[in-house]
């Protein structure tokens, strides 16, 4: 990667269509990057996981010439899926590093988003029930003044901490 090159606020799933339509469920959606909430059926918010890398910080002295990378469970993924339940667009948010506040690139865990994004299909399209809603408790804190989801006031990790505060009532 060059040093000049910046990392996207948003991100386009495109070239992860490969991976849900090798799963035998997924062969039968078509991915259209120009999907907008207009043209869908249902459109939603999910938490992917994956790894942010910043290489803007393998520049800095105290970093060694390694970038700073860290996992995420709470990656802000917006699902579109059209009226005729055809074709979907996903779009992932960036975080920004905490070391130094430039937004990172994002490794996907391809499975779970294969996984997530049909299960989500699924329900949507009346092909399985809802689940019964449990807790689920995140195993670190979600950032919510470095995640651009956050910041746009979309992401579900925006709520972790309120639902979290109800619970405990």
């Amino acid at each position: 990667m060059t040093r000049n090159k910046k990392p996207k606020l948003e991100i386009d799933a495109a070239k992860h269509h490969a991976a849900l339509a090798q799963a035998e469920e997924g062969s039968q959606y078509e991915y259209d990057p120009t999907l907008t909430i207009e043209d869908c059926r249902r459109y939603g918010v999910r938490n992917m996981s994956g790894v942010f890398i910043c290489h803007a910080c393998q520049y800095r002295p105290n970093n060694g010439g390694k970038p700073h990378a860290w996992g995420s469970g709470t990656v802000c993924t917006e699902l579109y899926l059209s009226k005729d339940n055809k074709t979907y667009r996903a779009v992932f948010h960036a975080q920004q590093c905490n070391q130094c506040n430039r937004y990172a690139r994002f490794k996907l865990n391809e499975k779970k988003y294969v996984d997530k994004v049909l299960d989500t299909f699924e329900l949507w399209t009346g092909r399985r029930e809802a689940y019964e809603s449990a807790f689920h408790e995140s195993t670190g804190p979600h950032d919510i003044s470095r995640c651009h989801g956050c910041l746009k006031g979309i992401c579900v990790g925006n709520n972790v901490k309120k639902n979290r505060r109800r619970r405990r009532r």
